[in-house]
């Protein structure tokens, strides 16, 4: 059996996108991408995640490995092991040879958890926005006298100076049939402009956010969950309009309040 007669496996693929290939394989694999246009278009897709894991993360490949990860730095810290009552032998294990490979599974742990989103700007959009909404609903939903600039029995004027200053026509979804009531808004500073906050309130004192901003990758997202801490998310990319619903309210419960703004703001 000759080398381009070999059936094209999935380690054929990514050896392929890495170019790692020797010609006659190479050549063997773009026939059968040819012919499977469903792989090749996976592969496209495997190609481009790898520029935009190089562009964002190309030049960490040149850094030196930072000190506490060096070997001779983890090694000695193998004494609380040896504190079990089963102690190994002293001797028995390369624990410089250990410590580089959990040096080595630390970076490559860290690179692909960083990575693992970013094959496009808008999964990168989504995420951002996610962080933002979150990090902006665990600093105001704590206020107590301070947790909006403009009131609810204001709401008129809040949407439509919180519209003007987005750029976009925007609204306060009615998630009062859930429980929760509009208490009030703020205009916030966001990654690429500005940002606009809506938050409500139940009758035992909880409260949840919208957060709403700009669009500016133009593409579609569906709904996504993210959790930080105790705070939960449920957020989507519409067609100009980026939006975000966080509290630290169940996840099935906050899912039930997105889908019902969701509802008010897609019609």
């Amino acid at each position: 059996m000759n080398n381009n007669s070999k059936k094209i496996s999935e380690a054929d693929l990514h050896a392929f996108v890495d170019g790692r290939l020797d010609p006659d394989r190479e050549q063997a694999v773009e026939s059968y991408l040819l012919q499977h246009p469903a792989k090749a278009g996976e592969v496209a897709a495997w190609q481009q995640q790898n520029e935009t894991l190089k562009a964002l993360y190309g030049h960490v490949l040149n850094e030196p490995v930072p000190e506490r990860l060096r070997p001779t730095v983890i090694a000695p810290n193998k004494t609380g092991w040896a504190s079990n009552k089963t102690k190994w032998a002293a001797g028995s294990f390369a624990w410089p040879a250990i410590a580089a490979a959990l040096a080595i599974f630390v970076l490559g742990g860290a690179v692909g958890w960083y990575g693992r989103d970013l094959a496009s700007p808008t999964q990168l959009a989504a995420i951002t926005l996610a962080n933002e909404a979150i990090t902006a609903h665990s600093i105001y939903a704590v206020e107590v006298r301070h947790p909006v600039e403009v009131a609810a029995n204001d709401q008129k004027h809040l949407v439509g100076w919180l519209s003007k200053r987005l750029g976009e026509q925007i609204s306060a979804p009615d998630l009062s049939a859930k429980g929760f009531n509009l208490i009030g808004g703020r205009l916030l500073p966001a990654a690429k402009g500005p940002a606009a906050q809506f938050m409500y309130e139940n009758d035992k004192g909880r409260r949840v956010t919208l957060y709403v901003t700009r669009n500016r990758s133009n593409q579609l997202a569906a709904f996504q969950f993210s959790k930080k801490a105790d705070y939960n998310a449920f957020y989507w990319l519409d067609a100009t309009i980026s939006y975000a619903l966080v509290g630290d309210v169940p996840r099935s419960e906050l899912k039930q309040l997105a889908i019902k703004a969701y509802n008010q703001l897609t019609l």
